[in-house]
């Protein structure tokens, strides 16, 4: 019966790579444990290492404390808000008369005429390009602890594989912060160029992290192949600060990995 267990029925050993529990493919489907730090998928009630029982990746012990916390302030806050309730509803509100004007009502001025050539751009849209330079920090940060990780034979394989889940949430927020520049017709080109850089850093990082965390071979080659990814976050990062002089909006730095510094490129000629 032990050998049916170890073997299956094709009569093969399994290797441990073949049942090596993979890390996830996102942030939003692997938590650490608690209490060893463990990487488990989303669900799990009790780690297999260090036996703490979880309600949603909190310790039971403090989970219940949470929840009378919880109770407690809801307590005092619902008696709060039935105590205003009441008292505004026993105060008389004040009447105002309010005479009608024998002014006759004028017309609302027309909008103005466009200028052909005029940079029309949302507040939503203008912010989410701020954003782009914010994220393309973290993504140059992440970039860095990558290769540093990549360079080391002796890293262990989670190393490798949380700074590809970092980089993962950074092209998840990249993608969402694009879908609000969608709005602004003059940035398409860029929105594009955008787009397809973090939709790359995604698709790169969801194929690697469904490799089993004892695949080391396997996170180091998809390591590299995001390091080549990452190679165009220098020219994405340039022209989201082109556009941003169209609208004068000034971007923060990013510290590109190689020690060079981006900044916003001028509107116009130095003297």
């Amino acid at each position: 019966m032990t050998t049916n267990l170890l073997h299956g029925k094709s009569g093969k050993a399994m290797t441990p790579e073949a049942t090596g529990p993979a890390i996830g493919e996102t942030d939003a489907q692997v938590f650490d444990c608690p209490r060893c730090a463990r990487p488990l998928a989303k669900g799990t009630s009790r780690c297999p290492a260090c036996g703490v029982k979880m309600v949603m990746g909190v310790a039971f012990r403090r989970a219940g404390a949470i929840m009378a916390f919880g109770v407690v302030v809801g307590v005092l806050a619902g008696g709060a808000a039935t105590t205003t309730v009441i008292s505004l509803s026993i105060a008389q509100p004040a009447v105002v008369a309010v005479q009608p004007s024998a002014a006759p009502l004028l017309p609302s001025a027309a909008p103005p005429a466009l200028v052909p050539g005029t940079v029309l751009a949302r507040p939503a849209a203008i912010s989410a390009l701020s954003g782009t330079a914010v994220v393309n920090g973290r993504i140059a940060v992440d970039a860095t602890t990558l290769a540093s990780a990549l360079a080391d034979r002796n890293t262990p394989t989670i190393e490798i594989a949380r700074a590809i889940r970092s980089l993962a949430a950074d092209a998840a927020l990249g993608v969402d912060l694009v879908g609000r520049l969608h709005t602004w017709a003059e940035a398409t080109p860029v929105t594009r160029r955008l787009e397809d850089f973090y939709r790359a850093m995604a698709q790169t990082a969801h194929t690697a992290l469904r490799a089993s965390i004892r695949d080391a071979a396997a996170y180091r080659t998809s390591g590299a192949e995001m390091i080549t990814v990452l190679a165009a976050l220098g020219d994405v990062d340039a022209a989201s600060r082109t556009l941003a002089t169209t609208v004068d909006l000034e971007l923060p730095p990013v510290a590109l990995p190689g020690g060079r510094n981006t900044a916003a490129p001028s509107a116009s000629p130095a003297p």
